[in-house]
């Protein structure tokens, strides 16, 4: 069992309270909040309009106008609704990927007994390219290729397919499970980490979340976090903005 006892496995009851989960920051912090520069204000006209559409694409803005029963308008403010969610989902996802290659790094590190455990497992051809794609890219910058950046470098896809089947008795047996509740079902946690990729994926190639329950969407990536991270979990629902 991992030392941060993670919560709510598929399937399963509440589980005890960490010890270590934290309580949200108060306004007596010390540290000063960070502010952005003033916006310039932005004139709605038709003339302004038929730009952002040209600019836009009206494939991209399709979904919108669909939803908006062709108002222009409308159709635009819900496109700036969608950046603002995937604004929001995004900083959610941040706090889960970079748990997970973390939480991964260390057990795989503590076993092998090597910080390039990487270097020392039985990888499959596509991930033994993306090791070495990552560490091509960290020696074009120019910089050290060190365990630490190569871990950073490897995309949230390389860290779901450990958990994947064809890894399961490679990893999941060996190594991962630590990382979770005894109770954890492998291919559960798969599926839950594959359904999150999907909606990263959408994010990052910025497209529609209009017809998806954006709602679940963050209570899945935070309960994933849990299983991990109560102490995590604590400060991503804290300090998160969805």
């Amino acid at each position: 069992m991992p030392s941060d006892q993670p919560i709510n496995p598929p399937g399963q009851g509440p589980a005890p309270k960490s010890a270590e989960a934290v309580s949200a920051p108060t306004a007596s912090t010390e540290a000063a909040p960070l502010t952005a520069p003033r916006r310039e204000t932005f004139e709605y006209n038709e003339r302004q309009l038929a730009l952002l559409e040209k600019a836009l694409s009206t494939d991209r803005l399709a979904p919108y106008y669909l939803q908006a029963r062709g108002d222009r308008w409308v159709a635009i403010r819900l496109y700036e609704g969608n950046t603002k969610l995937s604004e929001a989902l995004y900083g959610v996802l941040q706090g889960l990927g970079v748990l997970l290659r973390n939480s991964i790094h260390r057990t795989m590190t503590k076993d092998i007994g090597k910080e390039d455990w990487y270097e020392h497992v039985a990888f499959l051809a596509s991930e033994r390219e993306q090791i070495e794609i990552a560490k091509k890219a960290i020696a074009d910058r120019p910089a050290p290729v060190t365990p630490g950046r190569v871990i950073a470098e490897l995309n949230f896809g390389f860290w779901v397919r450990m958990h994947s089947g064809q890894y399961e008795k490679a990893f999941w047996v060996k190594h991962l499970h630590k990382n979770y509740a005894a109770s954890m079902q492998p291919r559960a946690l798969h599926d839950r980490l594959i359904q999150i990729k999907t909606l990263r994926n959408r994010i990052a190639h910025h497209e529609t979340l209009i017809k998806r329950d954006v709602q679940k969407d963050y209570r899945d990536i935070l309960q994933a976090i849990g299983w991990i991270s109560p102490n995590v979990l604590a400060w991503v629902k804290s300090t998160n903005y969805f």
